[in-house]
């Protein structure tokens, strides 16, 4: 499941409905035959893809602890979005190719009974319509939702209008499926997928998901940071507690939404929680002039899977703002004490932009961590190279440079264990 949940969906539906259909109207022998067919399995394909996509979105703690952790649900959950317009659009060049067929005269026209159809349904009539005008939608809106530059604030509430539209390809899907097949296990895969794609949407339209984790709190203090920072103090009421490297959703404004950030503390009594905001966009770039202490502030969480057990030797590598979490992993070892030689790099442009240099200094000598500060406008670039043999490399920072890191550590030939930080919402 960790590896390729959405090949493994892929490939279990495609084989139900192909051996299902073989075994109930035989091998297709003709292109209208076909073309039947190759509908109706993208079609329950396509849906078994949106209903992963639907619980992914629903983000169950179960999901996220078998994936390791939100940001690498998230991942999962934009794949399933990107396979599903590809399905929907591989279901509608079925559905409109006898034009280019005939039309090319590649195939004889279909011939009509004359007066064999009989009334048409309304229902089965309302539903290709519903399911033509959503499925262009859905297109529309997986194009739209890929678009990083589309801010944040209009990015968010247009993705709720995937359950409206997802609705509609239950509906069309209810009404236009193979009654042939309902009793084989392809039409329960059917009924079970519209089940799950039908509570998924209602769950999303009526705003239940992660309703349950959600605390309510003040901000109480808020002091601005080199580098264009702000270090936000809450105290959350209820707060269940958090494993040092998590983060939450955090909402100051219901009409922004929620955002995530690294909670940069260990667990602290009170419910009180750190956060490093770094103004990397519109809203956050707006906070440090219109956050005050005081401000209520809704907590949403805690996510992830960024934590670990001290090994014999590890190292951590911190690109910039991805420097908050290790901040949580030192107050952390120092509350608790920590085993194991750990060697930390911590890349940043210049030591005057670093986010709390002073504090993870004097951290890192308090625990015996040694501390290895990379700055690029010195000529400094971290590479392989400059760590020594580990079990373990953490890295929270930018994807290039991680993946760059990766690479390089898996040409050793005692390779560590790569973890990895890679959450966006987007």
């Amino acid at each position: 499941m960790k590896k390729s949940p959405l090949g493994l969906i892929l490939l279990a539906s495609t084989l139900i409905y192909g051996v299902c259909s073989v075994w109930i109207h035989g091998w297709p022998d003709n292109y209208w035959a076909w073309r039947s067919q190759l509908r109706l399995l993208s079609g329950i394909v396509l849906m078994a893809v949106m209903a992963g996509a639907m619980l992914l979105a629903m983000r169950p703690l179960w999901l996220e602890r078998a994936l390791g952790g939100l940001d690498k649900l998230y991942a999962q959950h934009k794949r399933f979005g990107i396979a599903a317009g590809v399905l929907l659009g591989a279901h509608w060049l079925i559905e409109l190719s006898p034009r280019l067929f005939v039309a090319m005269q590649w195939v004889e026209p279909k011939l009509r009974r004359a007066g064999g159809g009989g009334a048409r349904d309304p229902l089965v009539s309302l539903a290709k319509d519903m399911g033509e005008w959503a499925g262009w939608a859905m297109l529309a809106m997986v194009l739209f939702a890929l678009l990083r530059a589309l801010p944040y604030r209009i990015w968010r509430p247009s993705h709720k209008l995937f359950g409206v539209l997802t609705l509609a390809g239950v509906f069309h899907g209810l009404m236009l499926a193979d009654k042939a097949l309902w009793l084989t296990p392809a039409g329960l895969l059917l009924g079970a997928v519209l089940l799950l794609c039908t509570l998924s949407a209602l769950w999303s339209l009526f705003g239940r998901i992660g309703h349950s984790r959600r605390y309510s709190g003040q901000v109480t203090a808020i002091r601005p940071l080199p580098g264009r920072q702000l270090e936000v103090l809450c105290t959350v009421r209820d707060w269940p507690g958090h494993q040092a490297g998590q983060f939450a959703l955090l909402s100051f404004a219901r009409k922004e939404g929620a955002h995530p950030f690294t909670i940069a503390s260990a667990a602290r009594k009170g419910g009180e929680l750190r956060f490093i905001i770094k103004a990397l966009g519109d809203y956050t770039a707006t906070l440090a002039d219109t956050l005050k202490p005081g401000a209520p502030v809704e907590v949403e969480g805690p996510y992830g899977g960024f934590h670990h057990g001290a090994n014999a030797h590890e190292a951590w590598v911190a690109g910039g703002i991805g420097v908050t979490p290790f901040l949580a992993w030192l107050e952390a070892r120092a509350l608790q004490g920590g085993a194991g030689t750990v060697d930390f790099y911590y890349c940043v442009r210049n030591a005057a932009e670093a986010a709390g240099l002073a504090e993870i200094r004097a951290a890192c000598a308090a625990s015996g961590v040694r501390l290895h500060l990379i700055e690029s406008e010195q000529g400094m670039r971290l590479d392989a190279s400059m760590l020594p043999e580990v079990d373990d490399v953490w890295f929270c920072g930018p994807a290039s440079l991680g993946t760059a890191l990766a690479q390089q550590l898996s040409a050793r030939e005692q390779a560590p264990v790569f973890h990895h930080e890679a959450f966006s919402m987007r």
